[in-house]
């Protein structure tokens, strides 16, 4: 008698750098992906700089891990910079987070990922840039844009630290992404945590679910510590970003809305 053996299949950890998604040498990004997810969540995580420095390795392991344990592909980009000498501005900086997006948006089933479920998150500059791409409604794509899509499909913000684009925060409408937000009383000059109150303010009153952490003692971008640290992070805002990756990712629950908690980590 046969005895036929069949291999067992197991889930695969990949990632595929420096994807190009337009014709810069810095519109590349990184794409991280477990083989037997389908029709996953996508996470973009957006790095920080002042807009003149930082990379895609902003997506250290830690947040790669935290974001595939809630079953996430993760896309880390980076972007054009401001440099002396050239004639990049901050807005060409969010245009290519928006092209990055659309992309993936077109190409999401070769990483089983759902192209209509996209979390947009980054610190400091990064945190400004996560803001734009799911808050602006409509963008001017330039010709060297591979997708020019009518939308972002944008499900849900996190910010750390992050500066709030005017354009934003005064557009925000009943149906816009739920936010998440982390500050820290040390704050830099340009990351006050005024902004936060402002934001959360407008979110409100536009009946947008948000949340807002306030960290003592803390200095700038202390969500990278408090939160995506695995073995610093503080299980409060842990288990409220928990909730609010289910909510944005999955539809599940329903976490208390409009927060605002000050934590002593």
């Amino acid at each position: 008698m046969a005895i036929l053996l069949h291999p067992i299949l197991r889930a695969e950890q990949k990632v595929e750098s420096n994807v190009s998604y337009g014709p810069h040498s810095r519109n590349v990004m990184d794409i991280y992906w477990d083989t037997e997810k389908k029709n996953a969540p996508i996470v973009f995580t957006i790095h920080g700089g002042g807009f003149k420095n930082g990379s895609k390795s902003y997506c250290n392991p830690d947040m790669q891990k935290l974001y595939r344990d809630k079953g996430c592909v993760i896309v880390s980009p980076n972007y054009r910079l401001l440099k002396e000498g050239t004639d990049v501005e901050i807005k060409d900086c969010a245009t290519d987070c928006a092209m990055a997006v659309a992309w993936m948006q077109a190409n999401a089933a070769k990483y089983g990922g759902d192209p209509k479920r996209i979390v947009a998150t980054g610190g400091s500059a990064g945190g400004y840039l996560s803001a734009a791409i799911a808050y602006r409604k409509n963008w001017d794509w330039p010709g060297f844009a591979k997708h020019k899509p009518k939308q972002l499909n944008i499900v849900g913000w996190y910010g750390d630290s992050p500066a709030i684009p005017a354009a934003a925060k005064n557009s925000l409408r009943k149906n816009d992404p739920p936010a998440f937000m982390i500050y820290g009383q040390r704050e830099h000059p340009k990351t006050p945590a005024k902004l936060g109150h402002d934001m959360q303010a407008r979110l409100k009153e536009a009946g947008i679910w948000n949340s807002f952490f306030y960290i003592e003692k803390a200095g700038h971008v202390p969500g990278k510590r408090i939160l995506i640290n695995a073995k610093q992070r503080n299980a409060e805002v842990f288990k409220a970003f928990d909730k609010f990756l289910d909510l944005v990712c999955y539809g599940k629950g329903k976490p208390a809305s409009g927060q605002f908690r000050k934590i002593k980590p």
